[in-house]
Order: C-alpha cells, then sequence, then structure tokens
C-alpha cells in the first residue's frame, strides 16, 4: 500500500464503542458461561436430589423460614418447585458476581482509562467528550446484551430437560433479571468515573453503593419492612420473581435509572475538563514526608483509604450477619435437616447457630479473597501505569519493592481476618447465641489460608503473565467458588473438586478447623509468592 493512500475505517462515529466491546467481550463470555453452568448445577441437582414432591416440600420447609440465608440470597417464594428453587438459589449470587465485575469494567474503562491517558487518544479523532461517553456506554451495553444472549441460551437448554421443565419464556425473562443489575451497575460506574478522581477512587465509590443496596435488600428480606424494597434497586430485581408469579413491571424503574444514570454520566463528562472530576482532588495540601521513607511506608500512605475501606467493609458484614445469628437459628430448629447446607460447609453439624456460623465465615472469606485478588491487581497496575519507574530509578531493588508490597497485603489479611472475629462476635454476643469468642476468634482466622494463596496465584501471574494477574487471581476466587456451590447441588469428581481453594478448608465454627491442610496452603502460597518475585526480578518491566 502507497504511504499516500487514504485508510478509510467502517463507521468511525462507533469506533470507540465497538473498540471497549472488543476490550470486555472475551470476560463477558466466561462470566456467562459461568453463570450458565451454575444455573445449570442447580436446577439439575436438585431436580435429582428430590425427585418427588414429597422430598421437596421437606427441602423448602427446612430453607423457607430460614432468616440467614433470606438475607443471603433474598427471600424465598415456590421452592418447593424446581424453577422457584432454581430462581432463589441462583439469581442472588449472579446479580452479586455480574454487578461487582459490571462496576470494576466501568470505572476502568471511563476514570481507568481517562488517568492512564489513553481516553485522550480516543477523543483526538473526530469526536466530543460525550460522543465518547455515549460510545463507551454503548459498548459496555452491547458487552452485556451479548452476555444475555449467552446466558438466556443456556437458560432455554437447562429449562429443556425434563425434570426441570422451564419455558422458553420464563427463562428468557429469568436470564433478563440475571442480568440487568450487570447494566445497572455499568452506568453506576460511569457516573462514580464523572465524579472521583481516580479509578480506584471510583470503583471504591460504586462498590459502596452497591454494599448500601445490598444491606437495604437484606434488611428488607429479614424483618418486616417489606417498604425497603422500594428503595433499592436490587429489592427491585428480586421483585421481578421471574419464575414464580413473575412481576415484570419491576423492569420500568430499573430500566428508568439505567437510562438516567446513563445520561447523568454523559452530561456530566461533556461538562468538565480532560482529567477533573467533579470531586476534585485538593490543589494543594500542607507537605508532609510522614511515611515516605521507603517504598513500603510509601505504598502504606498512597493505598490507605483503600485499605481501611475493605478492612470496614468486613467489619460491617461481620457485625450484620452475625446480629441475624439468633433468628437463622431459630428458624433452623423448626425443620427437620440441614443437607444441602452441610453438604455446602462439608460438615454434619446439627446446632443451628454453628452451622449458621459457618455460611457466615464462608462468605467472608470470599470477600477476603477478593480483597487479594484487588491488592495484587494495584500492584500490577504500579507497574503498568509506570510508577514503580520512580522506584527503580533510586537505589531500590525489586525484591525490595515487591516483598514489601506482599508483605503489606499480607499483613492486611490477618487484620482483616480480626476484624472478621471481632465483628461476628459482636453481632452474636448482642443476641446471645451461644457461640463463643475463642471458637469464633478461631474461625476468623481459619478463612486466612485461601487469601494467601489468592495473593500467590497473583504473584506468579505477576511475575510470568503480568497483564494477567488480576484475571487469574480473580479467576481462582469465581472458580472456587463455582465449584463449591456446584458441588452442593450435584456430586463432582474429587479430582474437580480439589481445583477449589476454598473446598480444603475446614469451616469453622461449624467444625474444627484442619490446621495441617492449612498450613499446607499457607506454604504453597508463600512459595508462589517467592518464585514470582525471582521471575519478576529478571524479567523487563511490562506496561499497560
Amino acid at each position: 500500500m502507497s504511504i499516500n493512500t487514504p485508510v478509510y475505517y467502517k463507521s468511525p462515529q462507533t469506533l470507540i464503542g465497538r473498540f471497549i466491546m472488543k476490550q470486555s467481550i472475551r470476560g463477558g463470555v466466561f462470566w456467562a458461561l459461568i453463570i450458565g453452568a451454575y444455573v445449570a448445577s442447580k436446577a439439575i441437582g436438585f431436580s435429582k436430589a428430590y425427585p418427588t414432591q414429597i422430598s421437596r416440600d421437606k427441602i423448602a420447609a427446612n430453607f423457607g423460614s430460614n432468616t440467614g440465608l433470606s438475607a443471603l440470597l433474598g427471600r424465598p417464594h415456590g421452592i418447593s418447585t424446581v424453577a422457584g428453587y432454581a430462581q432463589w438459589n441462583t439469581i442472588g449470587v449472579v446479580v452479586i458476581i455480574l454487578a461487582i465485575w459490571a462496576l470494576l469494567l466501568s470505572t476502568k474503562t471511563f476514570r481507568g482509562a481517562e488517568e492512564s491517558g489513553r481516553w485522550e487518544i480516543l477523543l483526538a479523532g473526530q469526536t466530543t467528550a460525550r460522543k465518547a461517553a455515549v460510545n463507551a456506554l454503548v459498548g459496555l451495553l452491547a458487552t452485556m446484551l451479548i452476555i444475555y444472549v449467552i446466558v438466556a441460551a443456556c437458560f432455554v437448554l437447562i429449562g429443556k430437560d425434563q425434570a426441570v421443565n422451564i419455558g422458553v419464556g420464563p427463562a428468557l425473562y429469568f436470564a433478563l433479571a440475571s442480568v440487568i443489575g450487570g447494566a445497572l451497575f455499568i452506568s453506576v460506574g460511569a457516573l462514580t468515573s464523572q465524579f472521583m478522581p481516580t479509578r480506584s477512587r471510583a470503583a471504591g465509590a460504586a462498590a459502596t453503593i452497591f454494599g448500601i443496596f445490598f444491606l437495604v435488600r437484606a434488611m428488607a428480606d429479614v424483618t418486616t419492612l417489606n417498604w425497603l424494597y422500594y428503595f433499592t434497586p436490587l429489592g427491585w430485581i428480586e421483585k421481578l420473581q421471574p419464575l414464580y408469579k413473575p412481576q415484570p413491571i419491576w423492569l420500568l424503574p430499573l430500566l428508568a435509572l439505567i437510562l438516567f444514570l446513563s445520561y447523568l454520566s454523559v452530561y456530566l463528562a461533556g461538562r468538565r475538563d480532560m482529567g477533573d472530576s467533579i470531586i476534585a482532588e485538593k490543589t494543594s495540601v500542607k507537605s508532609s514526608n510522614k511515611l515516605l521513607g521507603s517504598p513500603l511506608s510509601a505504598s502504606i500512605r498512597l493505598n490507605r483509604g483503600n485499605t481501611l475501606s475493605w478492612i470496614a467493609a468486613v467489619l460491617l458484614v461481620s457485625i450484620f450477619y452475625g446480629l441475624l445469628t439468633k433468628s437463622a437459628a431459630q428458624a433452623f430448629m423448626q425443620t427437620s435437616a440441614v443437607h444441602g447446607v452441610n453438604k455446602l460447609l462439608q460438615t454434619n453439624s446439627s446446632s443451628a447457630s454453628i452451622l449458621y456460623l459457618g455460611i457466615v465465615f464462608f462468605l467472608l472469606m470470599v470477600l477476603i479473597m477478593s480483597y487479594s485478588a484487588s491488592a495484587l491487581g494495584r500492584i500490577r497496575e504500579e507497574e503498568a501505569q509506570g510508577y514503580l519507574d520512580n522506584y527503580l530509578v533510586r537505589p531500590v531493588s525489586r525484591y525490595k519493592w515487591l516483598s514489601g508490597r506482599i508483605l503489606m497485603v499480607f499483613s492486611i489479611i490477618i487484620l482483616m481476618g480480626l476484624a472478621s472475629s471481632i465483628g461476628t462476635w459482636a453481632g452474636v454476643f448482642s443476641q446471645h447465641s451461644g457461640a463463643s469468642f475463642h471458637s469464633i476468634f478461631i474461625a476468623g482466622f481459619n478463612i486466612l489460608p485461601p487469601s494467601f494463596l489468592t495473593v500467590g496465584i497473583g504473584a506468579i501471574a505477576l511475575g510470568f503473565m503480568p497483564r494477567l494477574t488480576s484475571i487469574l487471581a480473580y479467576g481462582a476466587i469465581g472458580w472456587s467458588f463455582l465449584i463449591q456451590m456446584v458441588s452442593s447441588g450435584i456430586n463432582l469428581n474429587h479430582w474437580i473438586l480439589d481445583t477449589s481453594i476454598v473446598h480444603h478448608i475446614e469451616l469453622a465454627p461449624a467444625v474444627s478447623p484442619n490446621w495441617r491442610s492449612n498450613f499446607i496452603i499457607l506454604v504453597l502460597g508463600v512459595s508462589l509468592c517467592v518464585i514470582g518475585a525471582i521471575k519478576f526480578n529478571r524479567r523487563d518491566l511490562a506496561n499497560e
């Protein structure tokens, strides 16, 4: 081709949207297939485990009045049927997964790209800030549409199973109810990206909004304050009831909120300058050299806000679910079996409050593992954005920098374990539920080894495949959670079960901790960190 030959691009007005969709589609397809497999395990597993109506009525009695599970999954409706049980036991989990993925993706696309300078390149063409924002939102929502198509196809295939027997129409509606939460938090992430000056703060604000929505929905499910449903979009999603007495009217406020937040994001994008934000950082602050004496102390200073937010989140979540222990135990005492929960937690406990606390610490374990993946992602981000160069031009070795960051992450994980113990005990103690401080204290530290291993997986990825650091760390969590949830519905080969990190943890206080297994996981995590650090020291720096 001649150097003077002009190059024509197809539909340049939609170039940004197509570029963003191409970037995000791989992760979207991954999660869509995960969701399909998860729902299949629950629906088909329930139909095979409880083939008669008598057995289904029995399991409905077990779970129907359980306050703790209602807080986690939502208030059950029609769970004596395959469709009702599949809806109750999956849609809450799916909404959480897609919401978190969507808000992280959205803040990365908007504020993350602007922070790194990539957004400026996109705006160099024949476009405006508002048109670019519209394109970005269209690209992200198109990714959600593709996720919907895949999830809907999976649900239709699942419904064709003779034992499940869900029609095409309800399956499509079920898929829409599952995916619409992701579309909502794409718009939430886009809006917080206009308000906050950095990607981490934008993601933190979006995650806080999600946490508030979730807690309000949980309060509506476990109390008589049903009017709280009207104040949280997660409550609107729960009211859709796609497979049991559908109420599609609740799609209207959800769609209206998505459109409003998207419009507001586009409007604000056109009102501010590149790099600015509605809530701007201080242009001048009092000079301080505190915590700048070493790379480790500097990292503590730079990440203290994010760190305190994570610790506070663990503390508040543990207090909230600790307060529900007594009511959950009373609900369990009125039932004749807890087989499904015992299988999930790998226990045979008959104590209602202890069994419920096992569920609580299982969720706290996943939350702390999520912090571990997030922390490794931030370490990778410092390299990708070129911040690490500022350390390495000084007499600072790569070993010292990376070991300091990993040591900081390990220390925060331990603090989170302590926060989970204190918060849960505070909630349990206020309810006089009978669990001792010693057993809860042990349970809080028993859930930490998987987080250390998650750090190890992230570190080994940082050393060998730096651009996949976050993907592999979060992928390990998603896979482990999926296997654990699927195994509670169907029997899996032990080789598959062994690939789940959390499968090897005996969740106290429902069962005594397996310290030998914990030690092996801890040693494996530390070993992976060492190997990753050695490789990191020998490779070239890899920017974004």
